[in-house]
Parts: C-alpha cells; structure tokens; sequence
C-alpha cells in the first residue's frame, strides 16, 4: 500500500467517535498497569465493555470505524518495531540457537500440528486450516514481557522468551501469506521468494538500521531522533514491501540493531524519550485493534459457538507444547542448557494476541468456516489475556526460585 494512500485513509477513516471509545480503553490500560497487570489486558477488557454496551443496549458509537486489512499489518508492525527497539543484542546472541530453533522450525512445528489437528476433530480443509493456524500461533512478545518484567526473572530467559515472540511473529504472517497465496491458486517462484523474504528482509532492515545508527551519531536533540525512528520504520517496512520482501522481519532486525546501539548515540534523556513514546504508541495500537476486533466479531457468534472455546484452546496449547517441548529436548541434547522448569515457563509463554487479532481482521469474506475461524481467534485472545498469565505467573514464582 503507498505511503500517501495510507495518509489518506487515516484522515478518512478517523471519526469523532473513535476519540471517545480510544480514550476510555485508553484509561483501561492505564487502571490495569496500575493494578500491575500487563496493559494488553486493559485494552481487552475495555473494548469488551464498549462492545458489550453496544449489544444489550443498541447504541454502538463504534459504527462508523472501519479500517482496512492493508492498514492493519502495518499497526502489526509497528508493534513489532516496538518490541525489538527494547531487546537486548547480547542476551539474544547468548540464545541464539534457542531463538532461531524456537521462532523457526518451532511456529512451523506448532502450525502444522494445529493445522492437522483441526482437520481430524472439526473436518476443515488443509488450507483452511493452515491459514487458521497460522493466525492462532504466532506469541505476543509485548504482553509476556508486561508480565515478565513485573517479576525476578534473569535476563537471559527474559530475551529468550522476548526474542522467540519477536520473530516468529514475522514467520506466522508469511505462513499465512503462503497459505492464502496457496487457496487462491496464485503462481509463486518458492526459489525467489523465499529467498528474498528469509534472507533479503533482515538484510535489508540491518543496513537501514546501520545507515541510520550514523546518522543518530551526528544528532543531540531527542524530537529529531524521535522523527528518525518513525522514519527508519518508514523506509525499512516499505522498502521491504516495494521488493516484495517480509516486511515484518525487515522492521525487526532494524528495530533491533538501532535499539542495541542506543547506548552509543543517544543520551539518557533521548533513550527515555524514545522509550515512553513507543511504549505509548504500542499500548494505543493494540487498544485499537481490540476495538476493531469486537465489530469483527457479532456477540452471538461467541454464543453460538461456545463448544469450541475448549477445544481450539487444547489444540492450541498442545500444539505449542509439542514444538517448544521436542525442541528444546533436542537442543539439550546438544549441550545447550535448558532446564525442564524453563520448558515449562517457555511453554506458557505462548500468549497468542496482536497477530492473531491483525490476521482475524485481514480475512478475506469468501474464505470458507469464516465464523468458525474468527470465533475461535476470539476465544484465543481471551484465553491469552485472561487465563495465560495467572499460569504464567505461577510457573514463574513456583519453578523460577
């Protein structure tokens, strides 16, 4: 999507009304931080006040917000920016192996087991399944480290449980990429394009970063090097998209190699500055899409499909144990140190949110069991801001001491 056709569509489709409700969800994240629970929540749980107000009481102010799929990956992406501007590059070199094996082969893994599994018990066709697996799957970095960073865990499982959420993000978005290019029976050159997307995107977002990490060296003013975070976004997302790269890991690696160079070219005043307004931005986007996604999704649907709350929420779990478990065990194997507690604490982090709502929101109208499938996104989300990190949490006091 152009840059000035994005402008456009903001402008456009920016009501009064969205002021209104953003603000209260707004608020809602803020009780929660203040609470000490992960703003994500917040945001959940104020949108489903709006929405549920809306419902019993017929007045949905929300009724004219519309956004358009295109748009929605790039807020997905921006989130991911976030996340990888607060990694630290030294604890994710120290888990390398466990960060690529986990956010590779392990949202591969965990797709085709869900995939598979929701052939056999619901009778949906592969690809379909694929593309609902594929959006079930993929961990929200930026919700478990909100519960994380509330608690006494050493930095090195911190990165590695942040640095797996952070990638496998991009690689879910380019499985269901794949399957949807699949279901429509579009041509793809495999050769070319996996080629471009696995080793052309984090190329290409590693020299803007560069080129950028230079040009914050030349600069002592925290507005202007606020402006060049917005712009090295810019240019690495859509660069990426103008060669038909993955956007998505291009964003990452940019995002990671400025955020690991802070220290190098910006003081403690524009570190913060950075820091907070990102922080902002990220916690705005997701109330944001917590909004879209209540529209998306009609309240009798949850009702009317309630029997699969349990078995997509099994499915799902199972499928990610399955991946992180046989994983891990075999990098253990090869004298990696992972304690079973840590595999445990690894398993639970699985908090699938901001790419499961994107993809609910990008779903084409045809797409056959699309109810079904946007209904059991749903009963992930809530499963994943409401239950996972009472699990979390307990794994982490109980196996972590």
């Amino acid at each position: 999507m152009k840059l000035n056709h994005l402008i456009t569509e903001i402008t456009r489709e920016i009501p009064f009304e969205l002021v209104l409700v953003f603000a209260f969800v707004i608020i809602c994240s803020l009780v929660a931080r203040r609470l000490k629970q992960p703003a994500v929540t917040g945001c959940f749980i104020g949108g489903l006040i709006i929405h549920l107000i809306a419902y019993f009481s017929g007045v949905d102010i929300t009724r004219n917000i519309t956004m358009q799929p295109d748009l929605i990956m790039v807020l997905i992406a921006l989130l991911i920016f976030n996340e990888g501007l607060h990694l630290d590059f030294e604890q994710l070199k120290v888990n390398k192996e466990e960060i690529t094996v986990l956010s590779v082969a392990g949202i591969f893994i965990s797709v085709a087991v869900c995939a598979f599994a929701l052939k056999l018990t619901l009778h949906i066709p592969l690809p379909v399944a694929v593309i609902a697996s594929a959006m079930f799957m993929p961990t929200d970095a930026g919700a478990v480290l909100a519960i994380l960073n509330n608690m006494k865990v050493s930095s090195r499982w911190k990165s590695l449980i942040a640095g797996e959420s952070i990638f496998n993000d991009p690689f879910g978005l380019i499985v269901f990429g794949f399957a949807m290019a699949v279901l429509s029976g579009a041509e793809i050159d495999w050769g070319y394009t996996l080629g471009m997307i696995i080793i052309g995107s984090p190329v290409w977002g590693l020299a803007w970063g560069i080129i950028f990490y230079y040009i914050y060296r030349k600069l002592d003013d925290p507005v202007s090097e606020l402006i060049l975070s917005f712009m090295l976004f810019v240019v690495a997302f859509y660069g990426a998209e103008l060669f038909h790269m993955s956007e998505f890991l291009a964003v990452a690696a940019a995002s990671i190699l400025v955020g690991n160079k802070k220290s190098f070219c910006m003081d403690h005043e524009t570190r913060e500055t950075l820091k907070r307004v990102w922080e902002a931005i990220a916690i705005g986007i997701e109330g944001f899409l917590f909004l879209m996604i209540g529209k998306t999704i009609p309240f009798e649907h949850l009702l009317e499909y309630w029997y699969l709350f349990p078995l997509v929420v099994i499915v799902v779990m199972l499928s990610r144990s399955v991946a992180v478990h046989l994983l891990l065990w075999l990098l253990d194997r090869c004298n990696q140190d992972i304690p079973f507690k840590w595999r445990i604490i690894i398993d639970l982090s699985g908090l699938h949110v901001g790419v499961t709502m994107a993809i609910i929101l990008s779903l084409p109208a045809d797409l056959p069991w699309l109810s079904e499938i946007k209904t059991m996104g749903y009963y992930i989300i809530i499963w994943s801001v409401l239950a996972m990190p009472f699990f979390m949490k307990k794994a982490v006091r109980k196996l972590a001491s």
